[in-house]
């Protein structure tokens, strides 16, 4: 599928663009210490993701285990396209001027909120099952580095909005997680 072999270039873009941004909020010495410590953290998670995906994209075949349609894969695309467009776009803002802590607190979320799709999600998990390898489950790696920075977060976006987006996309990981794990996991294996 076509759709599939753009969504993983893209979701490499998506994590070099992020990486920056991470890398470029780390430098701030006007931040609060504890945000420039978790975007420290995030910019090395976003560089093992892009190595990550360089690998799949060499090697990964689309089994489609929550069973998609071409219709929704090309909508998806075209989400995925208009997200890395606005944080380009947001990146040559960065690149221009300083952004506010704010500012940054609340493009991370964003960032992240967008990154969280289920699309990801299955070709993470579905490729390190192929592997057969516990240390590649990046999804589980994916899970901790998400509640880590919502923790880290939480209180920097009390009045925020963006806080129950990003709660709301947690609970969608863990519901789509366990659903692969009940689903395609050692387990099911295990038993057929």
């Amino acid at each position: 599928m076509k759709e599939i072999k753009e969504i993983i270039d893209i979701g490499k873009k998506l994590d070099e663009l992020t990486y920056e941004v991470y890398s470029n909020f780390a430098k701030r010495d006007d931040f609060d210490p504890k945000l420039v410590a978790m975007w420290i953290r995030m910019a090395e998670w976003k560089k093992s993701h892009i190595k990550h995906w360089k690998k799949i994209s060499k090697t990964f075949v689309y089994k489609n285990i929550l069973k998609r349609k071409p219709a929704e894969l090309a909508t998806t695309v075209k989400q995925l396209k208009n997200i890395q467009a606005e944080l380009v776009e947001f990146l040559r803002r960065l690149r221009k001027k300083k952004v506010s802590q704010s500012e940054a607190v609340s493009q991370t979320v964003l960032n992240e909120f967008c990154l969280i799709s289920d699309i990801f999600l299955e070709i993470f998990y579905s490729y390190s099952r192929t592997l057969e390898d516990p240390s590649a489950d990046i999804v589980l790696d994916c899970r901790s580095h998400m509640i880590n920075m919502t923790e880290t977060l939480q209180p920097y976006l009390r009045l925020n909005p963006l806080f129950s987006a990003l709660k709301k996309s947690m609970g969608e990981i863990e519901h789509t997680h366990n659903f692969l794990v009940l689903n395609y996991g050692r387990k099911k294996k295990a038993a057929g």
